[in-house]
């Protein structure tokens, strides 16, 4: 077997004082003697593990530390500051109530407190119930001091300065590090983010944990990192209409990129070798992952890694949905196949925002 090869792998499991049990319908459960419901499957995490082939039980950070030319590569040493880690955290997230108001630190300010990298995400809404809310930044019009002062006063009050979206499935949020957010009761998402879980959280609506203890809360590092200047929008996904199977980019920057594929019985589609791990997860159907003489079946819910330089093809042996998520060069895999399929500059930056990254990159492909 080629090393090259795609190999599946088990996700780490996270019980949460919001989760629910929505993610049964992936397959995943929270354990029988467990205090709090399921919260987050952690695709990706350091502690996921392989499950196929010969490397099946190693985790991805002891693979990733063994050979990190296969499992970070070049384009994931550059996001990871030059540490050999898998340079993507990809998640399922399930809540049933609100999620903390929170923000993540840039690379600066993680790397000041230990961490590897920051905290830029992106949510893909899988599903949400009637009514439900993604706040994603302050309203326009609010002053973020005013904001600062109801956090520190600890004023449930000043929920109303975040900016809620109603949550709709199929819709794509970027979420920069820095950005103020919540995710809202009754949504279930997929997140692709860098490869760090430090969150600040700024409120968490009065709740307590599983054992009947309050949170902690980080405001002065929550404060520090806040950019309150970033105001997301949700996108719907560019579609690349003339390639091989129905592709649809739904985010892209420098640290991550994430496109979904629709793929009908009978369609192939050929992923090409790229410096960066590739992480491909079933959201419905039945998907075939085939290379290096090696073939990956995977149902809903499940995901492989195809390694870095690792060419493969993805077949459906029942119509299926797969996100596909990697580090991409926004120039070669982002911008050039999005011109070639007529979308506008405005609508691939667009992909971005509210982060400039493919604006610079549309601004470098402009001067060659």
């Amino acid at each position: 077997m080629s090393e090259l090869a795609p190999f599946k792998v088990a996700p780490r499991l996270e019980m949460k004082p919001w989760g629910g049990d929505r993610l049964a319908t992936f397959g995943y459960e929270a354990p029988a003697d467990s205090v709090e419901p399921l919260g987050e499957v952690h695709i990706t995490h350091g502690e996921s593990r392989v499950a196929s082939g010969p490397l099946a039980g190693m985790t991805l950070a002891a693979l990733a530390a063994s050979n990190p030319a296969l499992y970070v590569g070049e384009r994931g040493l550059a996001v990871t500051g030059g540490a050999a880690v898998f340079p993507l955290l990809i998640k399922f997230i399930d809540a049933s109530q609100d999620l903390s108001v929170q923000l993540h630190p840039n690379d600066l300010l993680a790397r000041e407190h230990g961490d590897v990298t920051g905290k830029t995400e992106a949510w893909h809404v899988l599903a949400a119930t009637e009514g439900a809310t993604l706040y994603a930044g302050l309203e326009p019009g609010f002053d973020a001091e005013d904001f600062v002062a109801g956090v520190r006063r600890g004023d449930p009050g000043m929920v109303r300065f975040l900016r809620e979206i109603p949550a709709v499935p199929g819709q794509t949020v970027l979420l920069p590090a820095g950005t103020i957010h919540a995710l809202g009761a009754g949504v279930m998402i997929y997140e692709i983010q860098q490869p760090t879980n430090t969150t600040y959280r700024l409120w968490d609506w009065g709740r307590l944990d599983g054992y009947g203890k309050p949170r902690e809360l980080h405001l002065d590092l929550g404060i520090r990192a806040m950019r309150a200047e970033y105001v997301p929008e949700p996108t719907w996904g560019l579609p690349m209409p003339s390639l091989d199977v129905q592709r649809d980019l739904l985010a892209a920057c420098e640290v991550f990129a994430l496109e979904r594929l629709t793929v009908h019985v009978g369609d192939l589609l050929g992923l090409s070798p790229i410096a960066s791990p590739q992480v491909l997860t079933c959201l419905g159907g039945v998907a075939r992952v085939t290379g290096h003489g090696v073939e990956v079946s995977l149902q809903r819910g499940e995901s492989a890694i195809v390694p870095v330089g690792g060419m493969c093809a993805v077949e459906a042996t029942m119509p299926a949905v797969v996100l596909r998520g990697w580090v991409p060069d926004l120039a070669q895999e982002i911008v050039r196949p999005a011109r070639a399929e007529g979308a506008s500059d405005d609508e691939i930056a667009a992909l971005a925002a509210p982060l400039n990254d493919l604006r610079r990159a549309i601004e470098t492909s402009s001067a060659r």
